[in-house]
């Protein structure tokens, strides 16, 4: 089979808008309010299985702080970023907070009782309920004092509504059929599925085809190719 010349796309930026929320709507909702009016202080804790949703959310909060406050948020990714030292931010945004080393615990602990007392935000995200991480106890139990959503995992149902969602608003033209084979052959977590459909589009403007289920199945075949 010929192998398809993959487009090579960056990736949409996620934001607050662009979450398909499915039955995470008041973690959403509580995002929303927080960037757009984000009071004296705010503890909250995200966490769910990988693809919930968790590090999108967090990034798509930072986002939206910018854009409402006056001060920059500092996002840490616990999992890919070397942590700096922490100073008198207000805003602390932390992905992957369940794999926190040691000396970036202590630093987030101290942080949290500082803004306690003076105010502040510290909003965290990991893979499992406050009480089950693996950090020090008196961390753990500071990260459960506030609020705390656990992200669902969209369903097939779901994630079918956002693609075609997705497909209506940009004008893809992708036939059923074909959405049915992706859903069942590609990567079926969200973020891949999503990249797949906007290269999807991508290949069919280039060579002037309908996303079929053909188009599909090569575009598949191409990407396995190049694992």
């Amino acid at each position: 089979m010929h192998q398809l010349a993959l487009p090579i796309q960056a990736p949409t930026q996620p934001t607050l808008d662009n979450f398909v929320c499915g039955r995470n709507s008041e973690a959403l909702a509580a995002l929303r309010s927080l960037a757009s009016s984000p009071g004296a202080q705010t503890f909250l804790y995200l966490w769910g299985l990988k693809g919930s949703g968790k590090s999108h959310l967090l990034q798509g909060l930072r986002a939206a702080l910018g854009q409402h406050t006056a001060h920059i948020p500092l996002f840490i990714d616990v999992q890919h970023d070397s942590a700096p030292p922490l100073g008198e931010e207000t805003i602390l945004l932390i992905d992957n907070v369940n794999l926190a080393p040691p000396s970036l615990g202590e630093s987030l602990f101290h942080a949290w009782n500082r803004f306690r007392e003076k105010g502040g935000h510290m909003i965290c995200t990991g893979d499992c309920p406050p009480a089950q991480l693996s950090l020090a106890p008196e961390l753990s139990s500071r990260l459960a004092w506030g609020e705390v959503y656990r992200l669902q995992n969209l369903n097939d149902e779901e994630k079918w509504a956002a693609l075609k969602l997705k497909a209506s608003a940009h004008a893809i033209p992708i036939s059923d059929e074909a959405m049915t084979y992706l859903m069942m052959h590609a990567n079926r977590d969200m973020p891949s599925l999503m990249q797949a459909l906007d290269q999807l589009d991508t290949l069919s403007l280039s060579t002037q085809r309908t996303i079929s289920v053909s188009l599909v199945r090569a575009y598949i075949a191409s990407m396995h190719s190049k694992i």
